[in-house]
Order: C-alpha cells, then structure tokens, then sequence
C-alpha cells in the first residue's frame, strides 16, 4: 500500500484542527457538569466549578481526566453534601467516563435509565444517598462494569435480571435498600463476582441454587432479607468464599454439611433464623474460620468435638438454640479463642478445667444453662477477660483466685448459681469493671471498702447472700453508681449518708433481710436522679426526711415495714414523676395523709396501710386519677367512705379500707368501678345496706377470666425467683423466706426492671382475710377477686345481684346484721373458693345449689338462724367440720350429729327452686286465714271497750317489768 506524505505546510492545520475538537469536547463536557451544578441545591463544594475558567474542566473539585486527549475519566463527589437529582446531569456529554462515584450525598429521585449512555464506565457508586424508585433495567448495558454499588439508598421493586449481563463485574452491592422480589437466578452468570452484598433488603424468597455457580466468590451478604427456605447445599462449591452471612432471616431445615467443603472461610454468620438439626461433624474442617456465628436458631443435639480442629477460632456464639449434652474438652485447645457464649441452651456438665489456658479469652458467657461444678481455674490466665456471663446455672464452690487480679473486668454476671466463699477476697480493686451481679448465690464475708475504687461502676447488685457488716460509707465514692441493690442480705448498721453523693445513682434497694438501722438520711435528698428508692423491711425509725421531696425524677418510693414514725411529710406531693408505687405501710407513722399527695396524677399504687393515720379520707386524692391500687388499711381513719372513690378513680382494682373507723354507708358510685376485683371494707363502723350495684363490677363478673386466674393460682409456687428479667430490685418473702433460693413458694413479691405496669405484677402484696385467717399475696391484680365486707354494722338482705359476680373466688360478709335468707342463686359464684356468712341473722334453709360451688374448700355458716337439712354434693362432703354449721339450731344433717325428722326434709323439699308454685298456692292460701285471725282478735277489741283497756293496761305492765330488768342487769 503505497503512503500518501503528509506536507510540512500541513501539519499546523491538523494540529489546529486537533486542538479545535479536543476543546469542543472539553467545552461540551464542562456544559454539561455546570447545568448539573446549577440545578442542585447549595452546591457549596462546588465554588471551584464556574464558567471563567469551563474550558479547562480538568482542574475542578472531584474532576479527572485523561492525560492524552484530556477529556473527563472520574467525576468523584463523596460526601460533598450535594443536594438534587441526576435529571439534569447529561451522561451523554460525558462519554470517556470510567468511573462515577457521587456516594454519601443527599441525591435524590430515580436513576435515570440515560445512565447507560456511559459505556465506558468501569465503576459506578451512587450509595448512601436517597434514590427511590426501581434499578433501571438499562444499567445491564454498562458491559464494562467491574463494580456497582448502590446501597443505602430507597430504591424499590426487583433486582433488574439485566443485571446478569454485567459479565466483567466483580463487586455488586444493592444493600440497605427496600428491594424485592426473588434474586434473579441470572445472577449465577456472574462469573469474575467476588463481592456479593444483598442484605438489608426484603426480598423475601429462597436462595437460588444459580448462586453456587459463583466461583470466584469472596464474600457473600444476604443477611436481614427476609430470605425463606433452606440454604442450598449448592453454596458449598464455593471454593474461595472468605465471608458468608444469612444472618437474621427466616431460612429453614438443616445446615448443609456441603458447608464443610469451604476451606477458605473465615466468617461464617448464620444465626438469627429457623435453622434447626445438629451442627454438622464437617464444620470442623474450617480450619481457617476465625468466627462463627450460629446463635438464635433451633439448632439442637450436642456440639460436635471437631470444633476442636478450628485452630483458627477466636469468636464461637452457639447460644439460644436447644443444644444439649456437655462442652467437648476440645473447644479448650483451641489456642486464639476470644470469645466463647452457648447461653440459653440445655447444656450441662462441668465446663472443660482447661478453658483458659490459652491466655486469651476475653468474653465467656454461659448463662441460663445447666452448667454445674466449678468455674475453671485458668479463666482469667492472661489477665486479658473482660466479661464473665454465667449466671442462672448450677456452679458451685469458690469463685476462681484470678479473678481477683483480672484488672480488664468490665461485666461481671455471675447470678444465681451456689457460689460460695468470701466476697471481699473473690474479688479486688478492678478499675474498669462497670457492672458486677452476683444475686442469689451464697457468698459470704463483708463488702469492702476498697469497692469504693471502682471509679467505673455502674451497676452493682449483690442481692440474696449471707453478705454481713456494715454498708462501707466508701461506696459514696463510686460516683458512676446507676443502680445498686443490696437486698437479702445480713447487712446492719446506718445508711451512709455519703450515698447522697452518688449524683448518678438511679436505682437504690437495700430491702428485707437485712437490719439497717438508724435514721433515713437526709442526704439520700441529694441523689437527684433516683427514679427507684427502696428501703423497705429493715429496722430504720425516725420521721420520714422532708429531704425526700427533692427527689423529683423518683417514680418508685418504698419505705415500708420499718420503724418510722411521725407524720407523711407534704413535701412527698413534690415528687409528681411518682408512677408506679408510693408505699408507706407497717410503720408507726401519725397525724393525716396528707394533701399534698393528690398532686401525684401519675400514682398507679398507694400503700398507707398499717401506720397510725388518722382523720378522712382527704378529698385532694381524687386527683389520682391513674391509681389502680388504694389501700388505707388498718389505721384510724373516720368519716364516710367518698362517692368520689367510684366516681373519679376508674382504674382502680383493689380498693383496701379495712380496719379503720370508717361509717356511713357504702356508696353506690363504687358499683362504677367496672375494674375492681378486690374491695375490702372489712372492720369498720359501716351500716346500711349492701347496695345491689356491687353485682355490676364487670371484672368480678367475667368468669372467662378463671381460667387464667387457676393457672396463675396454681403456678405461684412456681415462678422462678430467678426471673429471666433484667435487673431484679425487689423480691419480698413472707417470713424468713430466702428468696434467691429454688424454692418460691412463699415469695409474695417480685419486681422486675421491665416496665411495672405491665398486668401490675411487679409489686403488689395486699392482706385479705382468706379462708378464715389472714393471708398475704402477691400479683394480687391478677389473683384475687374477691370482696370482704366483714365486721360492720351492714343490715338487711344480701342482694341478689352479688350472685352476678361469677368471678368471685371470695366473698366474705361475716360478723354484720344482715337478715332474710341465703340467695337461691348463690351457686351461680362457680368460681368461688370460699364463703363466710358467719354471726349473721340469717334464716331459712341453705340453697340446694351452693352444692354446685365445685372450688369451694372454705365455707362457714355459724351463728346465723338457718334450719333445715344441710344439702348434700360431692364438694360438700369435704367439708366435715360441724362448726361451719354451729349455731344454727334447727340445721341437721351431715357432717352435724343431729339428724333430720321427716318435717324437716320435707322443709327443705319446700324450699327448693323447683317448687315455686307450691309456695305460691301456700301463699295465696295464708293470705285469707291471716284476715280471719286478725279481725277475729282485733275486732273484738275495737268494739269493746272493757276488752281493749284490759288489753293495753297488760301490754303496759309486761313493757315496765321488762324495763327493770333492764335496768338491774346494766
């Protein structure tokens, strides 16, 4: 081919005309970034973009270019807080683009499907911004993508299949969007993919198997995606996968023992899902896995002893699955363990005594298991631990001599278990120790001063030993202090006034078992973000510190069971954050309630019960429109109950008045208090009737309730001391109880950290006379329905209506005036455990139907004037006690001696529901013979004159004769 030379004349005008159209690219290309610039929002990092200098784009923030022809290669704006949409960036205008990366601004709207016009582009990140819309399908056409990120953004509906097209491509991210649909099994044509991230999507549909073709496949993301199904076995052919994460999705079945065959991985996160099976032999062969991750599943079975072989391992998390049997003696040979927890299991045995060794563990957590014996010696070997978690297991013995000299603790969790040993020498000056529970253990000594040094403490509960001494005033110097318990213990002495100091200090509870004397002290006022003050059961006297009121944040105030005395102090009204509880009781405390408390609007739970109080009721309390629990027992307040109780506190559920001097009658506003089921109003001066309205208190009348009531009932011996809750701060014992101990059932309290209103079972413990003698129960929102109305003056007939309250388990109205008869339907109360009718006037026979009472293991009728045969029923039979009918004179019939004549049964036949008409026949009946008999007498005595004075003159004479014998015997 023969070559045509170019002239020397020549060469200027070519290279003119180069230069000619190298800037009209270049001009166009800076056109088109300044329209962009011009339609976005405060482009304030774009000042160095302007039309004085448009021909020369290349030396503008963020712009590269080529060094040849000098036209635009990178644009790269991250985090540049841009403000706006792509509509107007004209990527044809930028057609040498490789690489594109506007990630972490405040970009918004679609993205356009023009974006295909950049041919050229090798690398395209648009993350952390806030695109909505779908993937355009058009991005397929980039052929020359290696990377494309698109995560954390808004972008919907399905991963474009075109997206399978992008043969170069080696990292893909779309995560932290809303994308949905199934992943595209055009994805497994990906075939240079290294990095795959899909997570935080809702995809919502199985793994494809299309994804095991991925050969060159790195690290692979598909956690929190909603993704269904099992985990293809196919993900084992996987060979140079380093990171594989399904975390935190509902995938299902077994996991794959194909998982074995990934020789290169290093993470394996496959927990928060539904796995289920054992943990397959093969992991074992990950040898060079440095984590794994496979807790919150239902995996099950025992863990495999081939976890030894994974020398690699620093990181295990096993916990909450159902793995049972003990740990294999190997996971202690494994040398670069960090980091072991198999909490929430149903392991058991001893843990491996050679755990440790390897001098670097630094977390351990195996809590809420059946770990018994003791901890292994070596845990803190390298002084490189900083949490121990073991508690609610079965370990024994001494706590491990290093952990005294461990100086790295920061959590140590060590509660209920049976740990024994001195508490001062188990454990030292640790000046990075932030939490330490070591509740319900057997721990002796004393608490030491030295504690005071533990400038980083926060949290410190020791609740539940046999801990004995004084409290150290040192403690004042944990000035972190959040919450600190030291209930159940044997503590004596004063309450340092130096805990005033703890100006951080939220939580304070020094209750029961203990013997703290002394006076509260006023400085206790200075803690002034205290939500939870408990001091209750120990021995302190003294009045109640004004200092108190100072306390605004307070929301749990308890300073019952003590010695104090004087009067409630009015600066308590102060304390307007007070929710939950507010109690006072059992103490020798005098002069009125004061009325300042009906500032507390939030108050759920008021307890005065058992002090000296006296004076009403104060109207101020009918603010406390929130309170569920009232109880004024056992004190001497006068005056009549308030209408305002029903009409203004519509929350209430157990309303306590008894034991006072309370009179007047029973309101009927109470009948509004569609939540009540225990009203206690025994031992009062009260008179009147019993207003028929108490049978529409709807919760004593839904008998759906009993079931749940019964399981309550019957589990209360059963609840765990050990309440899986966080953060126990009350537990209180009837007696001398231990409550850290296995045995509950004499526990009548327990609070938990969760929020205490939630069904009210955090707190309560009222006394009701149950069963004929005074007990004490806890959760008794949920127990006790029930109403006690005994020791008054009431009169009249028990109203029908209260046979509407099906959901009684009690019913108490002993030692009053009431007259008439039982009600027929008494045997409506199926759900009532017991009846005490006792020291009435009551009169004719016991209904037929309260042998239908099927609950019903207390019953006492003495002292009435009841007559007739005792009925008969399989429940009643159990009741042989001839007392409960004492009394009566005309009763007979089991379980009395006396047996009934044949006038007698047939007196009981009469007075059975079923013979309504008989009785109404005897009625009509009577009626006649009745006006006979009165005119026969009384019309004699009108007409005659003699006859009538006679007769006066002799009612006259018996009056004066039964007058002085009145007289003598006074």
């Amino acid at each position: 081919m023969k070559t045509i030379p170019i002239q020397p004349f020549l060469l200027p005008l070519l290279l003119f005309i180069s230069l000619s159209f190298l800037e009209a690219g270049a001009q166009s290309e800076a056109q088109a970034l300044l329209k962009w610039k011009s339609h976005l929002f405060q482009p304030d990092a774009l000042s160095s973009w302007s039309l004085a200098n448009s021909t020369t784009p290349c030396t503008w923030f963020g712009v590269y270019c080529s060094n040849s022809a000098g036209s635009i290669v990178r644009l790269s704006l991250p985090n540049a807080n841009l403000n706006g949409t792509l509509y107007e960036l004209d990527f044809a205008s930028l057609p040498s683009l490789t690489k594109l990366n506007l990630s972490a601004n405040l970009l918004c709207g679609p993205i356009p499907s023009n974006i295909s016009a950049l041919s050229n582009l090798t690398s395209l990140d648009l993350s952390f911004n806030d695109f909505e819309f779908s993937i355009p399908p058009e991005i397929g056409r980039l052929a020359d993508l290696q990377q494309l990120d698109l995560s954390g953004n808004s972008l919907g509906g399905p991963i474009p299949p075109e997206i399978g097209r992008l043969a170069d491509l080696q990292q893909l991210d779309l995560s932290g969007n809303s994308l949905s649909g199934p992943i595209p099994p055009e994805i497994g044509r990906l075939a240079d993919l290294q990095q795959l991230d899909l997570s935080e999507n809702s995809l919502g549909s199985p793994i494809p198997l299309e994804i095991g073709r991925l050969a060159d496949l790195q690290q692979l993301n598909l956690s929190r995606s909603q993704l269904s199904g099992p985990i293809p076995p196919e993900i084992g052919r996987l060979a140079h996968l380093q990171q594989l994460d399904l975390s935190m999705n509902s995938l299902i079945g077994p996991i794959p023992s194909d998982i074995g065959r990934l020789a290169d991985l290093k993470q394996l996160d496959l927990s928060e899902n539904v796995l289920t099976g054992p943990i397959p032999r093969t992991i074992g062969n990950l040898t060079q896995l440095t984590s794994l991750a496979l807790y919150t599943n239902n995996l099950n079975g025992t863990i495999p002893a081939e976890i030894g072989n994974m020398t690699a391992l620093t990181s295990f998390d096993l916990s909450y699955n159902q793995l049972e049997g003990e740990l294999p003696d190997t996971i202690a040979q494994l040398p670069n363990l960090e980091f072991i927890s198999v909490s929430y299991n149903n392991l058991d045995g001893r843990i491996p005594r050679h755990l440790g060794q390897n001098g670097h563990l630094k977390r351990v957590e195996f809590s809420n298991n059946s770990f018994s014996g003791e901890l292994p010696p070596d845990l803190c070997k390298g002084f490189a631990l900083q949490q121990v978690t073991v508690d609610n297991n079965n370990f024994t013995g001494f706590l491990p001599a290093c952990l005294r000299n461990c100086s790295k603790l920061v959590r140590v969790e060590l509660e209920w278990n049976h740990f024994t040993g001195n508490i001062s020498e188990a454990f030292s000056i640790h000046p990075a120790l932030s939490y330490l529970d070591l509740i319900g253990n057997q721990l002796t000594g004393t608490l030491s001063p030295d504690w005071g040094e533990c400038k980083n403490l926060t949290y410190l509960h020791v609740d539940g030993n046999n801990i004995s001494g004084d409290i150290p005033a040192a403690f004042g110097k944990m000035t972190n202090l959040q919450d600190l318990s030291l209930a159940f213990n044997f503590l004596s002495g004063i309450v340092p006034p130096q805990l005033g100091n703890l100006s951080f200090l939220n939580s304070l509870n020094l209750i029961s078992s203990n013997q703290l004397s002394g006076s509260i002290p006023s400085e206790l006022g200075d803690a002034a973000q205290l939500t939870s003050l408990d001091l209750s059961a120990n021995k302190l006297n003294g009045p109640i510190p004004t200092e108190l009121g100072k306390l605004k944040n307070l929301t749990l105030l308890d300073l019952s069971r003590n010695d104090l005395s004087g009067e409630i102090p009015y600066q308590l009204g102060n304390l307007v954050d007070l929710q939950f509880l507010l109690d006072l009781s059992s103490n020798s405390l005098s002069g009125m309630i004061p009325r300042s408390i009906g500032s507390l609007s939030s108050l759920e739970s008021l307890h005065l019960n058992n002090n000296s109080l006296i004076g009403e009721i104060p109207l101020s309390l009918k603010n406390c429109n929130q309170l569920v629990v009232l109880d004024l027992g056992e004190n001497k307040i006068h005056g009549n109950i308030p209408n305002w109780l029903g009409e203004r506190l519509s929350s209430l559920r157990i309303l306590r008045l008894s034991s006072n001097m309370l009179s007047g009658s029973i309101p009927a506003q109470l009948s509004l208090l569609s939540s009540l089921q225990l009203l206690d109003l025994a031992h009062n001066n009260i008179s009147g009737s019993i207003p028929q309205g108490l049978g529409n208190l709807t919760a004593m009348v839904d008998s759906a309730q009993k079931e749940e009531i019964k399981m309550q009932s019957n589990s209360d011996n059963l609840i765990p001391c050990s309440y899986r809750g966080a953060s126990y701060y009350n537990c209180r014992p009837f007696a001398q109880a231990n409550p850290y101990s296995r045995d509950c059932s004499t526990i009548t309290r327990c609070r938990g950290s969760f929020h205490p209103s939630d069904s009210f079972y955090y707190s309560e413990s009222v006394s009701v006379i149950w069963k004929g003698r005074e007990a004490v129960f806890q959760r008794t929102l949920s127990l006790m329905v029930g109403i006690d109305l005994s020791g008054n003056h009431l009169c009249h007939e028990i109203p029908t209506e209260l046979t509407n309250l099906s959901g009684l388990l009690f019913l108490n109205l002993s030692r009053n005036l009431l007259d008439g008869s039982i009600p027929k339907l008494i045997g409506n109360l199926n759900n009532l455990e017991a009846l005490d009718l006792s020291r009435n006037y009551l009169s004719g026979t016991i209904p037929k139907s309260i042998s239908s009472l099927t609950f019903l293991d207390f019953l006492n009728l003495s002292n009435n004037h009841l007559s007739g045969r005792i009925p008969s029923g399989d429940q009643l039979q159990t009741l042989d006690d001839p007392s409960i009918y004492s009394g009566n004179d005309e009763l007979c019939g089991f379980p009395l001696t006396k047996n009934c004549s044949n006038e007698q049964a047939s007196n009981v036949q009469l007075s059975t529901p079923d013979d309504g008409d008989e009785k109404l026949w005897l009625y009509l009946s009577m009626g006649p013979g009745f006006v006979v008999g009165f005119w026969g007498f009384f019309g004699i005595l009108f007409f005659t004159r003699s006859l009538r004075l006679a007769y006066f003159r002799y009612i006259d004479d018996i009056y004066d004769r039964f007058s002085r014998i009145s007289v003598r015997s006074m």
